[in-house]
């Protein structure tokens, strides 16, 4: 018989919210484990895994989107030791071979396995979410919710009516663009520093910040707002992102948009970061900004510590865009390389203590969590 579990919150006010985690990226790709304690050390190590379960119940996560990716097959293009690799690592051939949108739907069902096999171990502590109403009732029972999100229209595989088949599965948030350009759009450099690599004849992609939305993309956003999923700008162009705001502004259905793991331009001048028009704009849709655990993305020069960064990108989007703007989406196990002082869930803990010295009880549960709950009642499923 399973051991009975405290859930989440059980001590812990403020619990948070993440908009943009990959538990179980490793998991499907790698065979890392979400039930092993991790205790990963800061910076770029691909191969350790962030968000386990121990850590999300430590750091008080009450919920999370727990985001598809499957790798572009551009990747063979850019980074030609792929092209040899593939061969010895079966689970990256099977990615690279399968059509993406089938992929999705076989990394939805590796999911649900992982977190059935977390509740038989340790009680019921997690739980997928698949409407707006069952998230508000796992969070009431003291689960962890867990929301679906895709990231990259490539995952579509050139289909408009995949949008309805995400979402019939429920999915809830899509990020259009990704790592290189899909058929909906072009995107922004998101490889921060691969100078070594770059010398050995990889990740020689050039970016063009003067494309928009296809054709395609301009049918995708539009079944997005009309279904109910929450449209995602973060790695679109610049253009890009202006025109997704205004055809959100345009559409019959009133959605907000959002931007889900990203710091700001201000202190941190790179296109992948909305500038002070963008996050009014993205505030204005009632949609949030979520501020990323990445401390290359948060301010230049990189610190070693990030902690007080984010802070300062809170305030930068308080000034532009008001409280409801304000969400985080860390991108935990989504191969980036953390600061030391915000490397994992469990570091939640530090930042809601400082959240609620600055801010504030009110403010933080704001920013911790509400704004992102209230993004989504207004922009998943049906109105």
């Amino acid at each position: 018989m399973a051991a009975n579990v405290q859930g989440p919150m059980s001590g812990v006010s403020l619990g948070v919210f993440d908009m943009h985690m990959h538990p179980t990226l490793k998991s499907f790709m790698l065979g890392k484990k979400f039930l092993k304690p991790h205790h990963p050390p800061a910076g770029f190590f691909p191969l350790t895994m962030r968000t386990d379960l121990d850590a999300l119940l430590a750091g008080g996560v009450k919920a999370f989107f727990s985001t598809v990716y499957m790798v572009e097959r551009d990747f063979l293009e850019d980074i030609w030791p792929l092209r040899y690799v593939r061969w010895l690592l079966p689970r990256l051939n099977h990615i690279l071979r399968t059509p993406p949108d089938a992929l999705v739907l076989e990394c939805l069902d590796h999911q649900e396995a992982v977190f059935e096999k977390a509740n038989v171990r340790r009680g019921p502590v997690i739980e997928t979410a698949l409407s707006y109403s069952e998230m508000k009732r796992i969070m009431a029972e003291g689960k962890i919710a867990v929301l679906r999100s895709v990231e990259g229209a490539h995952h579509l595989n050139g289909r408009v009516e995949n949008v309805d088949l995400f979402f019939e599965h429920g999915v809830c948030h899509m990020i259009v663009p990704h790592l290189y350009p899909n058929e909906a759009c072009e995107n922004v450099d998101a490889f921060p520093d691969l100078t070594a690599l770059r010398k050995i004849g990889c990740f020689h992609k050039r970016f063009n910040m003067d494309t928009g939305l296809t054709d395609f993309g301009c049918e995708v956003v539009d079944r997005m707002l009309e279904v109910g999923m929450l449209v995602d700008m973060c790695h679109a162009t610049p253009r890009c992102r202006t025109e997704i705001l205004e055809r959100a502004r345009n559409h019959p259905v009133k959605r907000p948009i959002v931007m889900s793991h990203v710091g700001v331009h201000e202190l941190a001048p790179y296109p992948m970061n909305p500038d002070p028009k963008e996050i009014h704009d993205i505030a204005e849709t009632g949609g949030v900004i979520g501020i990323i655990a990445m401390g290359h993305w948060l301010k230049k020069p990189e610190p070693r510590d990030g902690l007080e960064a984010v802070l300062q990108t809170v305030d930068h989007l308080i000034e532009y865009g008001g409280d409801e703007v304000v969400a985080f989406g860390s991108d935990f196990d989504g191969f980036t390389g953390p600061p030391r002082d915000f490397k994992s869930p469990r570091d939640y803990a530090t930042l809601r203590t400082l959240l609620r010295v600055r801010y504030g009880e009110e403010r933080a549960a704001k920013f911790l969590s509400g704004n992102v709950e209230r993004a989504l009642q207004l922009g998943w499923g049906k109105q």
